[in-house]
């Protein structure tokens, strides 16, 4: 006790984790006392926040800097080629690239053809090199601790976060509420207080039944105490978000259909009057399965009917592509690249009755991703048959949609698109950002598409995205936060449970 009581009177202030080492208690038997010490006047509770800088994934995965890797690699083969360097550093072709431009920035190396070869040549340039190895320093450090304090580090240092923050993956910034005691009582007082008593905080059945509560002091209830905020299990976003989406169409008296993620390109994209050598069925854009490569077309009274309409127009009134239509090409395997695929069967096997149909679900486009592009993503599709559906009719739906999800404000703009005519699309503002957002596309379906589908009757068409509109409901910057499941962000998001 004696050597307790010396620690203590030499401290003014300390922090509830460095108090924690010296008491050896428990952190949450040490914060539950706080409150009740401070109301006491022994102590005064202080809180600061702190910025600090973690290691990210691709720190997490490389250790150093791609420019550092390389480096190493040149310093060690002083006549090294350039495609045996990026066979050597075994790094992605972008962080590859993006470490050899630093160094050619810095000039502490150049690029020489030699014959037929390209050799990288280390420069005489060691303040540029020391100033890579500092940077590595930083990231030495980081790679041994949880998180480092920007406040700890040196203007220099700050300086070189603060270049690392715009490279994406190498560190994060959060920021940590500390907890600070300021004691205001003599160091006995303090401990006599903050110290575990004889007082019985819990009764457990052990001591009911052998009568070991009797003449013991019970402590008092304190029912104002601020208790630590609890974060019970909730419903993901995505998936409250699905669930508010297919709640305004079911009570618009839409049907829900679903339909598998692997299709043949005839209902992916034949069936929708995309021609067989549109960009968008191009590998750049498509995922194409290899194994199987190909399936049977399931609807054999479709295909010769697909094939004069885009051959000629068919029965259509239309003039069709005018090319060679391939019954091969249409029977290939694709990840489904958006839900239309799902409502053109549900308008073929529905034929021309009146109908409202709706879907949701994931689609796959080949695409690079960054802070607004995933490679799978979430559409929402819908058709209306009717024999009176009109464009106005398709507004109407849209807007109510839209004003169902809280944007007051739509609006409507032409467009193209190569399976409806006319075409629009929808465009919502979002006040906080103050800007108009485009979030899909929607029209009239072509006679080109129902026509050979047995359909006369005007089909009402849409396709809206949905991680849109959850980056605009929690203010988000980059589409990826939504599916990383980073408990942090998914603590402060606010849903119906």
């Amino acid at each position: 006790m004696e050597e307790l009581i010396d620690k203590i009177s030499r401290i003014k202030e300390i922090s509830l984790d460095e108090l924690t080492e010296i008491l050896r208690l428990k952190r949450d038997y040490i914060a539950s006392k706080i409150e009740e010490l401070e109301k006491r006047g022994i102590i005064r509770k202080k809180v600061r926040i702190r910025e600090y800088i973690s290691p990210g994934e691709r720190l997490l995965k490389y250790k150093t800097l791609p420019e550092i890797i390389l480096l190493r690699l040149i310093e060690k083969n002083k006549d090294m080629g350039l495609d045996e360097l990026r066979k050597s550093s075994s790094l992605p072709e972008d962080d590859f690239n993006a470490g050899l431009s630093i160094l050619l920035r810095l000039k502490i190396i150049k690029i020489i053809k030699k014959d037929d070869r390209r050799e990288v040549k280390l420069l005489d340039a060691p303040d540029k090199i020391n100033e890579i190895l500092f940077r590595e320093d930083i990231l030495t450090k980081l790679n041994k601790k949880e998180r480092i304090y920007i406040d700890e580090l040196s203007d220099k240092e700050r300086l070189v976060v603060s270049d690392l923050l715009k490279r994406p993956g190498f560190i994060k910034k959060g920021v940590r509420k500390d907890i600070y005691v300021e004691i205001l009582a003599g160091p006995k007082e303090f401990l006599e207080h903050i110290l575990p008593s004889e007082e019985i905080t819990q009764l457990t059945p052990k001591m009911l039944k052998e009568r070991s509560w009797v003449g013991k002091r019970f402590k008092p209830y304190d029912l104002n105490i601020v208790t630590f905020k609890s974060y019970p299990g909730h419903i993901h976003p995505v998936r409250e978000l699905i669930r508010e989406i297919r709640e305004i169409f079911l009570s618009l008296g839409f049907r829900e259909e679903f339909g598998p993620l692997i299709e043949v390109s005839f209902i992916n994209f034949d069936m929708l009057f995309q021609p067989q050598d549109h960009p968008a069925r191009e590998m750049q854009d498509t995922f194409y399965l290899k194994n199987p490569e190909k399936d049977e077309i399931p609807y054999h009274d479709l295909i010769e009917k697909i094939k004069l309409t885009h051959e000629n127009g068919w029965l259509t009134g239309s003039r069709g592509w005018r090319y060679k239509w391939s019954l091969e090409e249409a029977k290939k395997l694709v990840l489904r690249t958006h839900t239309t695929s799902v409502t053109v069967k549900a308008l073929y096997e529905t034929g021309e009755k009146e109908d409202k149909i709706f879907t949701i679900g994931s689609v796959f486009r080949n695409e690079t991703v960054d802070y607004k592009h995933l490679v799978e993503f979430m559409q929402v599709d819908g058709i209306v048959i009717h024999p009176n559906a009109n464009i106005r009719w398709l507004m109407g739906i849209i807007e109510y949609f839209y004003k169902k999800m809280g944007f007051k404000k739509v609006r409507f703009w032409p467009s193209y698109f190569p399976y409806t005519e006319p075409s629009l699309q929808p465009s919502i503002y979002v006040k906080k950002w103050d800007k108009w957002l485009e979030l899909g596309g929607a029209g009239i379906f072509r006679p080109e598409v129902t026509i050979p589908l047995g359909v006369k009757w005007p089909v009402l068409a849409w396709g809206l995205g949905l991680e849109r509109l959850l980056m605009i409901k929690y203010d988000l910057n980059d589409i990826r936060t939504i599916y990383k499941n980073e408990i942090g962000w998914l603590r402060k998001v606010s849903v119906k449970i």
